[in-house]
């Protein structure tokens, strides 16, 4: 409504200051200022139909990313080591895996970035208990972690091999109004995305024996939280 009124607004100026030149001038003037408005008003209101018959949703479609808070739980519980606290929907695997004296932790790469944490018990069982927690990937406001490829580590009776993580490619479209049309239509204008990005490949917990002793690739980056 008010974009119409201040198109209102213009023609009516225009009609004042035209009243004031000659009339032959005035006529010409008229004719090309009566054609120019017109079809900048009819080019705004065949913008605006369309743009209410697009279906903008499927365009961000893609799930709203989780708050600054919920994730910072999530980060403070994985590096603690307080797995009982983080939400099953977030757990990947969990497995148990019998081991001996010692445990050997490979790198198949040079850009692993898996988040690793052993924790030690209080107890020598012969059993390594491996928690998964799934990656994720946040672009601007849109969570993509379900589309982030990652690699599960690998076990032998001995050791355990982390695996560089195949190269993830997301193409995804967004929508956002023109300027002149934000007047027109009733829909939400705060469309723009962030480049603000946070990515985390798969967290691997690992409750070992008290005793185990461990061997680990300087390549990996462990994270001992009672050591």
């Amino acid at each position: 409504m008010s974009g119409l009124i201040s198109l209102i607004f213009i023609a009516l100026i225009m009609w004042y200051f035209l009243q004031g030149r000659k009339k032959s001038t005035r006529q010409i003037n008229k004719k090309w200022t009566y054609v120019f408005l017109a079809t900048y008003a009819a080019l705004l209101i065949i913008a605006t139909v369309a743009v209410e018959l697009v279906d903008t949703t499927s365009l961000n479609s893609q799930p709203k990313a989780e708050s600054n808070e919920h994730l910072n739980r999530l980060t403070t519980a994985i590096q603690n080591g307080d797995i009982g606290s983080i939400d099953s929907s977030t757990i990947l695997s969990k497995k148990t895996q019998t081991i001996g004296k010692t445990l050997r932790m490979n790198a198949q790469g040079n850009d692993i970035n898996s988040t690793i944490i052993v924790e030690r018990k209080s107890e020598n069982d012969g059993l390594i208990e491996e928690t998964i927690i799934k990656p994720h990937l946040l672009l601007g406001e849109y969570d993509f972690s379900d589309q982030l490829n990652y690699e599960i580590p690998e076990w032998t009776a001995y050791s355990i091999t982390f695996l560089e993580p195949p190269l993830t490619e997301i193409t995804y479209t967004t929508y956002q109004e023109a300027y002149l049309l934000r007047q027109f239509t009733r829909t939400s204008r705060q469309r723009n995305n962030s480049h603000h990005t946070s990515e985390r490949q798969i967290a691997v917990h690992l409750l070992v024996p008290k005793d185990l002793i461990i061997t680990a690739d300087e390549r990996l980056y462990i994270n001992y939280i009672n050591e």
